[in-house]
C-alpha cells in the first residue's frame, strides 16, 4: 500500500530548498490587456516529477475540485522530466472582477515525487510539496503606477502597534517595518489590500512623528525600502 503525505508549504517570498519543482518567480502579474500569461516551472531533480496545479481565490484549504476562479490553467497535471522545464498557461475567463482595483488569487503547484523502483509495492511514506504564490489581476485602466503605490502608504501609532492604510488601487506586500536602527518591528509580513486599513502589532510602541522604513516587495519579487513618517 502506498501512503501519500501532503505537506502544505505556503510560499510567499521564496521557494523551499527541498522542493525539486520550483516556480520561476514569487508572484504573477496578470495584466488585463494581455490575453494570457505564462508561468515557468523547472524540475531541479534528476527524477521525473508529477505536478498538479490550480488557482484559488484565497482559500488555503482549496483543492482542484473545490476552487472556483475566473481563470483557465493548462495543463492542470503534467509530468516534468528531471532537469527539464514546463510552462503553465493562465487565461482569464469572462467574469466581472473589479475594474477600479487589483484582485488577488493564488497559484498552487503540487510536486508529487515518483515511487522509487526498489520500494514499488511496499509501504512507503512520500512527501508532496505544495508551493503557493500570489497571482495579481491588474485591470487596464488603473490610475497611478504600481511602483508608486508604496509612497501613498500611511502609518499611525495605534497602541503598541501600527495602523497602516493603503489608499492606492494596488496590493502592497510589507515584509517588515524598520526603525532608524534597522530593527524589524513586525512579527509577520502583511499584505495590504487596496483602499484598506490594517492594525498590526509591533515589537515596540509606534511613535507619532517618527521616521520608519517600509520593507516591501515589488512586482519582480525584489525587496525595497520606502521612508515614511508616522502620524
Amino acid at each position: 500500500m502506498r501512503i501519500l503525505l501532503t505537506v502544505m508549504l505556503m510560499i510567499s517570498f521564496y521557494q523551499p530548498a527541498f522542493a525539486n519543482v520550483v516556480v520561476n518567480g514569487t508572484r504573477i502579474i496578470y495584466h488585463a490587456a494581455s490575453r494570457e500569461t505564462t508561468v515557468q516551472l523547472f524540475n531541479n531533480g534528476t527524477s521525473p516529477a508529477l505536478v498538479q496545479a490550480w488557482i484559488d481565490d484565497g482559500d488555503i484549504n482549496s483543492t482542484p475540485e473545490t476552487a472556483r476562479v475566473p481563470f483557465l490553467l493548462t495543463p492542470p497535471v503534467v509530468k516534468i522530466a528531471g532537469g527539464s522545464g514546463q510552462q503553465l498557461l493562465i487565461k482569464k475567463l469572462p467574469s466581472t472582477l473589479p475594474a477600479d482595483r487589483e484582485s488577488v488569487f493564488f497559484l498552487n503547484v503540487l510536486d508529487i515525487p515518483p515511487v522509487p523502483e526498489n520500494l514499488a509495492g511496499k509501504n512507503t511514506v512520500q512527501l508532496a510539496v505544495r508551493s503557493r504564490i500570489k497571482l495579481f489581476y491588474r485591470p487596464q485602466a488603473l490610475a497611478g503606477r504600481s511602483d508608486k503605490a508604496i509612497t501613498q502608504v500611511q502609518i499611525k501609532s495605534a497602541g503598541n502597534g501600527f495602523s497602516i492604510s493603503n489608499p492606492s488601487r494596488y496590493f502592497i506586500t510589507l515584509a517588515n517595518i524598520r526603525d532608524g536602527k534597522q530593527k524589524n518591528l513586525l512579527r509577520d509580513a502583511i499584505m495590504l489590500s487596496p483602499f484598506a486599513t490594517q492594525q498590526v502589532a509591533s515589537a515596540t510602541a509606534a511613535l507619532p512623528g517618527k521616521s520608519y522604513y517600509l520593507l516591501y516587495v515589488d512586482d519582480l519579487g525584489a525587496y525595497k525600502t520606502q521612508a515614511v513618517t508616522s502620524q
